[in-house]
């Protein structure tokens, strides 16, 4: 059984940009499966910002975690692209489980990568300087979503910087002549290039 295969008679829900599926604090219900669109998640800073820590988009499976911790909610899940999410309950999830083996090391196997990745993505927020975390971050989110226009600021939450350092690097960029922008547009000229900045 592959893991979207556990959403088959899941309720279908579609949202629309902006719309919050799950608030920081929340008691988990459900566990969630993005059809299409983008959903983030967002945590609460000191600052008073929200920063974006975390992308679903289709094919990913989002709100397991904390389901499987008994805790509440650590982060909002907000629609940034329209979407269409599966929602499985809490008591649908733990019919399925019961006696799955198969079903049970997928799910330890997906919580194991994404901490990998969360270790990986760590190490490169203390290591990496702002340019060479911005081009990566540009990279990795035009590539993950081709049709959304990322706005600065969700660029500067993404890779743990400001919005002005992350306008100021698109600027030398363009001058570079590594990327084009118009408006929120962003278009990757030179990926080979734009990813060695360090």
């Amino acid at each position: 059984m592959e893991l979207k295969d556990l959403f088959a008679s899941a309720t279908s829900s579609r949202f629309k940009r902006g719309d919050v599926i799950y608030h920081v604090g929340d008691e988990p219900q459900n566990i969630y499966f993005v059809e299409s669109g983008l959903v983030g998640l967002a945590l609460w800073g000191e600052s008073g910002k929200d920063h974006l820590v975390r992308l679903f988009h289709q094919g990913d499976i989002f709100g397991h975690r904390t389901l499987f911790a008994r805790e509440k909610y650590h982060a909002t899940a907000t629609v940034i692209d329209a979407s269409t999410v599966r929602v499985l309950s809490k008591d649908q999830m733990r019919s399925l489980m019961k006696g799955n083996c198969d079903l049970a090391e997928k799910l330890l196997e997906l919580l194991a990568k994404e901490l990998r990745q969360a270790e990986l993505r760590q190490m490169t927020l203390s290591e990496k300087e702002a340019p060479q975390r911005i081009a990566e971050a540009v990279v990795y989110l035009k590539e993950l979503h081709p049709s959304y226009d990322w706005t600065r600021q969700e660029i500067a939450d993404f890779c743990g910087t400001t919005t002005a350092t992350v306008i100021r690097t698109l600027a030398r960029f363009v001058d570079e002549g590594l990327i084009q922008q118009e408006g929120r547009e962003i278009r990757i000229l030179n990926r080979e290039a734009l990813l060695s900045q360090g």
